[in-house]
C-alpha cells in the first residue's frame, strides 16, 4: 500500500515538473506593439554642407522624467551607433525603444531639405520597410549599441532613449553630425551656480513653443599647441578625423531656479547674520557682567 502511495506521489510530482518544462519550452505568442510615430517631433534642421547638400543632424528632445526622444536625419548610413548612459537605479531598463524609420534607399533618395521635409510629414505606411538588427558590445568599459539596417538608407530614424533620472544629461558622439538639444519648456541651462553646459553651444535660440534650443555644429576635438609641436617634431601626419569627439554635458533646471537659489541664499545669509549678531550681543553682555563682578570684587578687597 505504501509503495502504491509513493508511486502516485512520484507520478504526480513528475507531471507537475513536466508541465512546468512544457511552459518554458513552448513559446508564447506575444504581439509586438507597433512603433508610435506620434510621440516624435520631426522638425527638419538644415545645416548645409560645403557643397550645399544635407548633412547628418541629431536632435535630442530632453525630458525631466529619465528619457529623451532622439531624431537622427541621416545621409547614406547603414548603422547608427549609440552610447547610452546606464541608469544604476534601473539596470534592466531597455535603453532604446519605439524605433521608427522614415527613409528610402540611399541609391535612389536625394539628400536634400525637400526630401527630409517630405519624409517628416509621411506615415510609416508611406515609406519602404527597412529591417534592422540591434547588437551591443563593451568598449573600454562603456556599452555601445548598434542599430544596423539591411541596406544603406537616407532619411529619418527616431527612437526613445532611456536616461538616468534627473536633470543631468550627457551625449557622447560617435559620428559626425550637427547636434541639437531641445530643453523642456520652462527649463534653461548655463548658470555657473545652478547648472552649466559643456562645451558652450555654437548657437542658442527659442523655438515656436518657447523652448530653449542649443546647437553644436562641430564636436571634433581640436589639436592644442603641444599636439602641434609633437606632430611637427615626430613628422606624423594626423588628420582632423583622428581626433576624438567632445562629449556634451548639460545640467538643465527650471528658469526660476536661479531666483530661488538667490532667495534661499539671502535667507540663509540673513539667518547667519542674526545668529552672529545674537552671539556678539550675548558675548558683549557677558563681558560687561564679568567686568561688573570683577569691579565689585576689587571694591570689597579695598574695603
Amino acid at each position: 500500500m505504501n509503495k502504491q502511495i509513493i508511486t502516485v506521489v512520484l507520478l504526480f510530482a513528475l507531471a507537475i515538473m513536466a508541465s512546468g518544462c512544457i511552459d518554458e519550452l513552448v513559446p508564447v505568442d506575444e504581439e509586438v506593439a507597433p512603433a508610435d510615430l506620434s510621440i516624435y517631433e520631426l522638425e527638419v534642421f538644415n545645416d548645409p554642407a560645403d557643397d550645399g547638400g544635407f548633412v547628418n543632424t541629431t536632435t535630442f528632445y530632453l525630458a525631466d522624467n529619465g528619457s529623451a526622444n532622439v531624431v537622427h536625419m541621416i545621409v547614406n548610413a547603414s548603422v547608427i551607433e549609440v552610447i547610452p548612459l546606464e541608469d544604476m537605479l534601473n539596470p534592466n531598463k531597455e535603453p532604446i525603444s519605439n524605433i521608427v524609420i522614415l527613409a528610402g534607399s540611399s541609391n535612389d533618395t536625394e539628400p536634400s531639405f525637400e526630401t527630409f521635409e517630405r519624409l517628416s510629414t509621411s506615415s510609416v505606411e508611406d515609406v519602404p520597410v527597412f529591417n534592422y538588427t540591434m547588437d551591443d558590445e563593451v568598449l573600454r568599459g562603456q556599452k555601445h549599441i548598434y542599430i544596423r539596417f539591411n541596406e544603406s538608407i537616407t532619411g529619418i530614424v527616431a527612437y526613445n532613449l532611456a536616461t538616468p533620472s534627473g536633470q543631468d544629461f550627457m551625449y557622447v558622439p560617435a559620428h559626425d553630425s550637427a547636434v541639437r538639444f531641445v530643453l523642456p519648456e520652462g527649463y534653461t541651462t548655463g548658470n555657473p551656480f545652478v547648472g552649466k553646459v559643456s562645451p558652450e553651444p555654437a548657437e542658442r535660440y527659442f523655438d515656436d513653443l518657447d523652448r530653449e534650443v542649443l546647437v553644436w555644429y562641430n564636436l571634433r576635438a581640436t589639436p592644442g599647441s603641444f599636439t602641434e609641436m609633437a606632430r611637427d617634431f615626430l613628422k606624423v601626419e594626423v588628420s582632423d578625423e583622428d581626433f576624438p569627439y567632445k562629449p556634451i554635458i548639460v545640467k538643465f533646471y527650471k528658469e526660476s531656479a536661479p531666483r530661488m537659489l538667490l532667495i534661499g541664499t539671502s535667507i540663509l545669509g540673513a539667518g547667519v547674520l542674526i545668529v552672529l549678531g545674537n552671539y556678539l550681543s550675548t558675548r558683549r553682555k557677558l563681558r560687561k557682567t564679568r567686568e561688573l563682578i570683577e569691579e565689585g570684587f576689587d571694591q570689597k578687597k579695598k574695603n
